[in-house]
Protein backbone atom coordinates (compact mmCIF):
# COMPACT_ATOMS: atom_id res chain seq x y z
CA UNK A 1 0.00 0.00 0.00
CA UNK A 2 2.84 2.43 1.06
CA UNK A 3 4.04 1.80 -2.58
CA UNK A 4 1.20 2.86 -4.08
CA UNK A 5 0.83 5.77 -2.15
CA UNK A 6 4.83 6.77 -2.55
CA UNK A 7 4.14 6.33 -6.44
CA UNK A 8 0.83 7.90 -6.70
CA UNK A 9 2.69 11.13 -4.88
CA UNK A 10 5.08 10.95 -7.24
CA UNK A 11 3.26 11.11 -10.56
CA UNK A 12 1.11 14.15 -8.84
CA UNK A 13 4.33 16.00 -8.38
CA UNK A 14 5.85 14.95 -11.81
CA UNK A 15 2.30 16.43 -13.22
CA UNK A 16 1.99 19.44 -11.13
CA UNK A 17 5.84 20.35 -12.97
CA UNK A 18 5.13 19.55 -16.12
CA UNK A 19 2.48 22.16 -15.89
CA UNK A 20 4.80 24.76 -14.48
CA UNK A 21 7.24 24.78 -16.81
CA UNK A 22 7.69 27.99 -18.32
CA UNK A 23 5.14 29.46 -16.22
CA UNK A 24 5.79 32.16 -13.44
CA UNK A 25 4.17 32.52 -10.06
CA UNK A 26 1.88 35.74 -9.49
CA UNK A 27 1.29 36.50 -5.84
CA UNK A 28 -1.52 38.63 -6.91
CA UNK A 29 -3.16 41.59 -4.95
CA UNK A 30 -5.35 44.56 -5.62
CA UNK A 31 -6.57 45.72 -8.91
CA UNK A 32 -8.09 48.64 -9.92
CA UNK A 33 -10.27 48.36 -12.53
CA UNK A 34 -9.94 50.62 -15.44
CA UNK A 35 -13.48 51.96 -15.47
CA UNK A 36 -13.63 52.85 -11.83
CA UNK A 37 -15.23 56.49 -10.93
CA UNK A 38 -15.72 54.78 -7.20
CA UNK A 39 -11.78 54.14 -6.05
CA UNK A 40 -13.54 49.82 -5.22
CA UNK A 41 -10.57 47.53 -6.40
CA UNK A 42 -10.68 43.76 -7.13
CA UNK A 43 -9.02 40.70 -5.43
CA UNK A 44 -7.00 38.77 -7.28
CA UNK A 45 -5.79 35.40 -5.80
CA UNK A 46 -2.41 34.16 -6.41
CA UNK A 47 -2.20 32.39 -10.22
CA UNK A 48 0.56 31.09 -12.62
CA UNK A 49 1.54 32.78 -15.91
CA UNK A 50 3.34 31.45 -18.83
CA UNK A 51 6.81 33.21 -18.97
CA UNK A 52 6.28 34.45 -22.77
CA UNK A 53 4.00 34.17 -25.40
CA UNK A 54 2.76 31.02 -27.23
CA UNK A 55 5.40 29.93 -30.11
CA UNK A 56 4.79 28.90 -34.03
CA UNK A 57 6.11 25.82 -32.92
CA UNK A 58 3.84 25.24 -29.49
CA UNK A 59 0.63 25.70 -31.25
CA UNK A 60 1.77 23.55 -34.06
CA UNK A 61 2.36 20.41 -32.17
CA UNK A 62 -1.24 21.58 -30.66
CA UNK A 63 -2.77 21.18 -34.28
CA UNK A 64 -0.68 18.26 -34.99
CA UNK A 65 -2.46 16.49 -32.12
CA UNK A 66 -5.50 18.49 -33.08
CA UNK A 67 -6.79 18.23 -36.32
CA UNK A 68 -10.11 20.21 -36.09
CA UNK A 69 -7.79 23.02 -34.82
CA UNK A 70 -6.32 23.03 -38.58
CA UNK A 71 -6.84 26.34 -41.39
CA UNK A 72 -8.74 24.18 -43.55
CA UNK A 73 -10.79 22.24 -41.01
CA UNK A 74 -11.85 24.61 -38.21
CA UNK A 75 -15.03 26.00 -38.51
CA UNK A 76 -15.69 29.99 -39.57
CA UNK A 77 -17.63 29.92 -36.19
CA UNK A 78 -14.34 29.38 -34.39
CA UNK A 79 -12.11 31.21 -36.58
CA UNK A 80 -12.17 33.62 -39.53
CA UNK A 81 -10.78 33.75 -43.00
CA UNK A 82 -7.13 35.17 -41.47
CA UNK A 83 -6.60 32.22 -39.02
CA UNK A 84 -2.60 30.96 -39.46
CA UNK A 85 -2.30 32.93 -42.14
CA UNK A 86 1.01 33.83 -41.50
CA UNK A 87 1.68 29.79 -41.67
CA UNK A 88 1.47 30.17 -45.67
CA UNK A 89 4.24 29.48 -47.66
CA UNK A 90 6.69 30.06 -44.39
CA UNK A 91 10.47 29.10 -45.48
CA UNK A 92 12.32 30.51 -41.90
CA UNK A 93 12.60 28.02 -39.12
CA UNK A 94 13.77 31.07 -36.67
CA UNK A 95 9.83 31.84 -37.70
CA UNK A 96 9.37 28.67 -34.76
CA UNK A 97 9.82 30.81 -31.77
CA UNK A 98 8.08 33.30 -32.82
CA UNK A 99 5.06 34.89 -31.43
CA UNK A 100 2.08 32.79 -32.49
CA UNK A 101 -0.42 35.08 -33.93
CA UNK A 102 -3.72 34.64 -36.59
CA UNK A 103 -5.24 32.86 -33.98
CA UNK A 104 -8.65 33.55 -32.47
CA UNK A 105 -9.98 33.82 -28.97
CA UNK A 106 -11.97 30.13 -29.38
CA UNK A 107 -8.15 28.53 -30.63
CA UNK A 108 -6.38 30.31 -27.71
CA UNK A 109 -8.95 28.95 -25.50
CA UNK A 110 -8.70 25.27 -26.73
CA UNK A 111 -4.48 25.18 -26.73
CA UNK A 112 -4.43 26.48 -22.96
CA UNK A 113 -7.60 23.88 -22.03
CA UNK A 114 -5.16 21.00 -23.77
CA UNK A 115 -2.39 21.72 -21.76
CA UNK A 116 -4.52 21.86 -18.28
CA UNK A 117 -4.79 25.98 -18.27
CA UNK A 118 -6.62 28.59 -19.14
CA UNK A 119 -6.28 32.09 -20.81
CA UNK A 120 -5.54 34.88 -17.47
CA UNK A 121 -8.68 36.95 -17.00
CA UNK A 122 -8.17 41.42 -17.79
CA UNK A 123 -7.62 41.59 -14.13
CA UNK A 124 -4.75 38.93 -14.09
CA UNK A 125 -3.50 40.05 -17.62
CA UNK A 126 -3.39 43.73 -16.24
CA UNK A 127 -1.57 42.90 -12.62
CA UNK A 128 0.86 40.46 -13.86
CA UNK A 129 1.63 43.63 -16.76
CA UNK A 130 1.95 46.08 -14.32
CA UNK A 131 5.43 45.47 -12.66
CA UNK A 132 8.09 47.46 -13.88
CA UNK A 133 10.48 46.71 -16.49
CA UNK A 134 13.93 44.83 -15.89
CA UNK A 135 16.78 47.04 -17.05
CA UNK A 136 15.30 50.41 -18.00
CA UNK A 137 15.36 53.39 -17.07
CA UNK A 138 11.88 53.81 -17.23
CA UNK A 139 10.34 53.20 -13.39
CA UNK A 140 6.72 53.72 -14.96
CA UNK A 141 5.38 50.94 -17.29
CA UNK A 142 3.13 53.37 -19.20
CA UNK A 143 6.45 55.55 -20.11
CA UNK A 144 7.70 52.94 -21.76
CA UNK A 145 4.62 51.34 -23.80
CA UNK A 146 3.89 54.92 -24.92
CA UNK A 147 7.60 55.14 -26.56
CA UNK A 148 7.43 52.05 -27.99
CA UNK A 149 3.78 53.19 -29.35
CA UNK A 150 5.34 55.83 -31.18
CA UNK A 151 8.00 53.88 -32.67
CA UNK A 152 7.53 51.05 -35.54
CA UNK A 153 7.96 47.63 -33.68
CA UNK A 154 9.41 44.76 -35.75
CA UNK A 155 7.03 42.90 -37.71
CA UNK A 156 8.64 39.57 -36.06
CA UNK A 157 11.29 38.75 -33.34
CA UNK A 158 11.48 35.96 -31.12
CA UNK A 159 9.24 35.74 -28.15
CA UNK A 160 12.00 36.86 -24.74
CA UNK A 161 13.89 39.57 -27.02
CA UNK A 162 12.19 42.61 -26.48
CA UNK A 163 11.14 43.10 -22.63
CA UNK A 164 10.99 41.64 -19.34
CA UNK A 165 9.44 42.78 -16.11
CA UNK A 166 10.10 42.24 -12.48
CA UNK A 167 7.41 39.37 -12.08
CA UNK A 168 9.71 37.48 -14.76
CA UNK A 169 7.14 37.88 -17.40
CA UNK A 170 8.36 38.43 -21.22
CA UNK A 171 7.09 40.60 -24.02
CA UNK A 172 3.97 41.35 -22.12
CA UNK A 173 4.41 44.38 -23.93
CA UNK A 174 5.89 45.35 -26.85
CA UNK A 175 5.76 41.96 -28.91
CA UNK A 176 2.15 41.17 -29.60
CA UNK A 177 -1.09 42.06 -28.22
CA UNK A 178 -2.77 39.11 -26.13
CA UNK A 179 -5.92 37.66 -25.55
CA UNK A 180 -7.63 38.08 -22.08
CA UNK A 181 -10.52 35.07 -21.08
CA UNK A 182 -12.98 38.07 -20.90
CA UNK A 183 -11.99 40.16 -23.17
CA UNK A 184 -15.56 40.87 -24.50
CA UNK A 185 -16.75 42.34 -21.11
CA UNK A 186 -14.27 45.47 -22.81
CA UNK A 187 -16.86 45.93 -25.03
CA UNK A 188 -19.24 49.14 -24.89
CA UNK A 189 -22.62 48.81 -23.10
CA UNK A 190 -21.53 45.29 -21.82
CA UNK A 191 -23.16 44.46 -18.33
CA UNK A 192 -22.22 40.22 -17.94
CA UNK A 193 -22.00 40.01 -13.75
CA UNK A 194 -18.88 40.12 -12.40
CA UNK A 195 -16.79 41.65 -14.46
CA UNK A 196 -15.16 44.89 -15.64
CA UNK A 197 -18.35 46.19 -18.47
CA UNK A 198 -17.45 49.60 -20.12
CA UNK A 199 -19.79 52.00 -20.24
CA UNK A 200 -20.88 53.60 -23.75
CA UNK A 201 -18.84 56.79 -24.73
CA UNK A 202 -15.80 55.76 -22.84
CA UNK A 203 -13.51 56.90 -25.62
CA UNK A 204 -14.93 59.55 -26.41
CA UNK A 205 -15.63 63.06 -24.60
CA UNK A 206 -16.69 63.21 -20.88
CA UNK A 207 -16.65 59.37 -20.80
CA UNK A 208 -13.67 59.34 -20.32
CA UNK A 209 -13.71 60.72 -16.52
CA UNK A 210 -15.54 57.35 -15.61
CA UNK A 211 -11.93 55.55 -15.52
CA UNK A 212 -9.28 55.80 -12.57
CA UNK A 213 -6.73 57.63 -14.47
CA UNK A 214 -7.82 59.80 -17.39
CA UNK A 215 -4.33 60.02 -18.32
CA UNK A 216 -2.88 56.72 -18.67
CA UNK A 217 -3.43 56.84 -22.33
CA UNK A 218 -1.43 53.28 -23.20
CA UNK A 219 -4.65 51.27 -21.00
CA UNK A 220 -7.31 53.43 -22.89
CA UNK A 221 -5.44 51.78 -25.77
CA UNK A 222 -5.57 48.51 -24.74
CA UNK A 223 -9.50 48.39 -23.68
CA UNK A 224 -10.39 50.27 -26.86
CA UNK A 225 -8.42 47.04 -28.90
CA UNK A 226 -10.35 44.65 -26.65
CA UNK A 227 -13.71 45.92 -27.31
CA UNK A 228 -13.38 45.83 -31.04
CA UNK A 229 -12.90 42.22 -30.52
CA UNK A 230 -15.23 39.26 -31.27
CA UNK A 231 -14.20 35.82 -30.46
CA UNK A 232 -13.63 34.31 -34.20
CA UNK A 233 -11.76 37.47 -34.59
CA UNK A 234 -8.13 36.80 -35.87
CA UNK A 235 -5.08 39.61 -36.18
CA UNK A 236 -1.49 38.99 -37.56
CA UNK A 237 -0.56 41.04 -33.76
CA UNK A 238 -2.93 39.06 -31.23
CA UNK A 239 -1.70 35.89 -29.90
CA UNK A 240 -1.71 34.79 -25.95
CA UNK A 241 -0.32 33.30 -23.11
CA UNK A 242 -2.01 30.45 -21.02
CA UNK A 243 -2.87 31.04 -16.65
CA UNK A 244 -3.26 28.13 -14.27
CA UNK A 245 -5.18 29.13 -11.25
CA UNK A 246 -3.38 28.29 -7.30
Amino acid sequence: MIFFILCFLDFVESSKAQVLTGMVRIDGGQFRPFVNDTGQRIRVKPFYLDAKAVTNREYKDFVEQNPRWGKQTVKAIFADENYLKHWENRQKDESANYPMVNVSWFAANAYCKSKGKRLPTTAEWELAASAPPVGSKYHDVNEIILLWYSRKMPEQAAVGSVYQNSNGIYDIFGLIWEWVDDFEKSAAGNQRDGGESIPEGLFCGSGSLGVSDVSDYATFIRYAFRGSLKGNFTSQKLGFRCAKSL
